[in-house]
């Protein structure tokens, strides 16, 4: 028969706690049920007898320390679940059920290009043309006149006449091949006279061919003539003369 003093292999003492499962949150609501060092060292000398009174310390730090864990685990679940009854369980509902943020980025719009557009041109009625009125025609030149002195004074200084317009008479002397189809020369008076030799200033006279085209010498004629200058030529003895000169405006033959 053992004896009950002699401790057995498996019951030797250690200096660490027996390692058992760690109560949970759900296992110990309340510290209350938590057995004290005191009610388990008569339940451990029960179970062991007198022999076992050299574990006491040990099974009494083992139970020390055991409530002491289990004391902080407690507390530690009655502060979580004090501070999660603060929060609004609608709050909490949403905060779990909520998605993340997104971090939206801020989309920058497109900038529209209108075309533009081309404004058909309006077609107003063309302005009417405004009637001018034509300038005057300029009155045709008065041709004088003359007496026998003031023809005298244009032939002594053709110069001091020019642009002056005249009626003359005269004769025909020479218009031939030498003076050409537009000019010719004639004795010219300031009147008709009586007699052809009656036409006594040598006078040179120049104008349109056509106008002259049935001018003949000898011809007595009636002339509307300008004063253009007096004219200097040679004459066939070898000889220079100067003339009136006289532009043919009309001419008549008489």
């Amino acid at each position: 028969m053992t004896d009950p003093t002699t401790p057995r292999p498996s019951e030797e003492p250690t200096d660490q706690p027996a390692r058992g499962p760690y109560p949970s949150a759900q296992d110990s609501p309340a510290v209350a049920a938590v057995p004290t060092p005191e009610e388990n060292v008569p339940q451990a000398d029960a179970a062991l007898g007198a022999t076992a009174a050299p574990r006491r310390s040990h099974v009494r730090t083992w139970a020390v320390g055991g409530v002491a864990l289990v004391v902080a685990l407690a507390a530690g679940v009655v502060i979580g679940a004090a501070a999660g009854d603060d929060t609004d369980p609608a709050a909490r509902a949403n905060s779990s059920t909520s998605p993340a943020p997104s971090s939206a980025v801020p989309t920058t719009a497109a900038p529209m290009t209108v075309a533009p557009t081309t404004t058909a041109p309006t077609t107003s009625a063309a302005p009417s043309p405004t009637k001018t009125t034509p300038p005057p025609k300029p009155k045709p030149p008065s041709y004088k006149t003359l007496s026998e002195r003031q023809w005298k004074l244009v032939a002594k200084n053709p110069d001091a006449h020019i642009g002056k317009t005249y009626v003359v008479f005269g004769r025909v002397t020479q218009f031939d091949a030498a003076t050409g189809v537009d000019t010719f020369r004639a004795n010219v008076a300031h009147r008709r006279m009586a007699d052809q030799y009656d036409y006594e200033t040598n006078t040179l006279l120049t104008g349109l061919a056509a106008d002259l085209d049935n001018l003949v010498e000898d011809d007595i004629f009636r002339a509307n003539v300008t004063v253009l200058s007096a004219f200097s030529y040679d004459t066939q003895i070898g000889g220079e003369t100067t003339v009136p000169l006289l532009q043919v405006d009309s001419i008549k033959v008489l």
